[in-house]
């Protein structure tokens, strides 16, 4: 009788593990690789992982891989490993290399795979100038997702103790008022607090706030011929406005090496007042400093009530026009970046909504106090921004001028000749 009891639950095991063997087997893999860890504590990252996790529990028969990457050398990557044949199934493409990976062939057409069964509201939804750029002869390329306003962010606290109102912060001028006033030496005369910085190391690089100063001046940074202008007047005065507050102490001189993430560490340890910034940041540097002590205002203008144009980037997400699984990772970047992934992406990870519908459901939200940056990013990216062109790769010019940065810094180099040599290097690099 034990004997048999013993082979029924034996078999039945067996039967249990042959039905999970089963629907493991059946479950198809979606690869994604993007610079966020679905396993970290990030704003951002928890979104993902949540967004993951739903889409999962609504697809039992997807399984969704992140692999992290580091994420300025994640779309080079992926371009190598679509030569070779082995890409993800699902990539988020930096815009300065948007470009580059729709002309080498690397992106699927998302209008075959997903778009086409959109109804024409939900089109609608999504057309930006960030849908624009994805879009060339007919064909999509990708969807745009942590959508980035990069331009002048700062302490309230530390601007109300000094008396400073961000609105009245108008001109180039202003700014340089306000970066005096910020900054706090002890009775020795050694700096503890900066008024302003950004960083200017080739690794990690964010665009140069001197690009601002050339979009304002309305000469364009690259001509038609995909040549740099670095090097123009509005040019060689915008680098001459930095190097000036380093050099006047309004700005530390580490600044020259410090990447993007050593200048958010010194922003939140209290070291500086004003940084040049990105909106996709801002909900990390809130869960350290606290919601009420980081805000983000437009670039001040060359005169008072315009504004300067900001660099506005972010990440195309696309599929892989070598995958296997394109109709499964469609899904998944439907449910990723439409509904309700956008919404995901807003209230948990501090991201601007990439659908106009998700702006006008989240509006009690994004109306909260420490949450207004959200509706400063989307009203800049509509009225006072600027997006690197994709006709000709720009891949390089991040790291160009900040290198011409270093050179005035540390070399002494005159300014336009180090513009001058930051052309010839991009323009070389590019094969131009």
């Amino acid at each position: 009788m034990l004997r048999r009891k013993t082979a029924r639950l034996v078999m039945g095991a067996a039967i249990a593990v042959t039905a999970l063997w089963s629907t493991t087997a059946m479950a198809e893999t979606v690869r994604m690789w993007t610079f966020l860890n679905p396993e970290g504590t990030a704003p951002r990252e928890v979104a993902l992982a949540q967004i993951v996790k739903d889409f999962e529990a609504a697809n039992p028969d997807i399984d969704v891989v992140v692999e992290p990457q580091v994420w300025d050398q994640m779309t080079p990557k992926f371009l190598a490993a679509h030569g070779s044949g082995s890409a993800p199934d699902v990539i988020w493409v930096v815009t300065d290399f948007l470009g580059d990976a729709i002309q080498s062939g690397s992106l699927a057409d998302l209008n075959e795979l997903l778009v086409n069964n959109w109804p024409e509201e939900k089109k609608a939804d999504f057309k930006d100038a960030y849908w624009d750029l994805t879009s060339v002869d007919g064909k999509q390329y990708g969807i745009f997702t942590s959508r980035n306003y990069i331009s002048l962010v700062y302490r309230p606290d530390l601007l109300a103790e000094a008396g400073i109102n961000p609105e009245d912060l108008k001109t180039w001028d202003d700014l340089r008022a306000a970066a005096e006033k910020l900054t706090v030496k002890d009775a020795s005369g050694n700096v503890t607090r900066y008024g302003f910085s950004a960083a200017y190391s080739e690794q990690q690089a964010d665009p140069h706030p001197m690009i601002p100063h050339i979009l304002a001046s309305g000469e364009p940074l690259f001509h038609p011929d995909g040549k740099a202008n670095f090097a123009s007047d509005a040019g060689v005065k915008g680098l001459e406005f930095y190097t000036q507050m380093i050099k006047d102490g309004l700005s530390p001189s580490q600044a020259a090496t410090w990447t993007v993430d050593d200048l958010f560490e010194q922003f939140a340890s209290d070291r500086i007042a004003m940084i040049q910034g990105s909106a996709v940041r801002i909900s990390t540097l809130q869960s350290k400093l606290g919601k009420d002590k980081v805000s983000m205002s437009l670039w001040p203008g060359v005169e008072a009530g315009k504004h300067s144009p900001a660099v506005m980037a972010g990440w195309s997400v696309g599929i892989w026009s070598g995958s296997k699984s394109q109709e499964a990772a469609a899904k998944f970047v439907d449910f990723m970046l439409a509904d309700p992934g956008d919404k995901l992406w807003t209230e948990v990870g501090g991201q601007i909504p990439g659908m106009k519908s998700t702006l006008t459901e989240l509006k009690d939200f994004i109306s909260q106090p420490g949450n207004e940056y959200l509706s400063v990013a989307a009203t800049g990216a509509a009225e006072a921004g600027w997006l690197s062109p994709i006709e000709f790769s720009v891949g390089g010019y991040r790291q160009a001028l900040n290198r011409a940065t270093q050179q005035v810094l540390v070399e002494g180099k005159d300014i336009k000749a180090a513009l001058a040599e930051a052309e010839e290097h991009f323009n070389r690099q590019n094969g131009r």
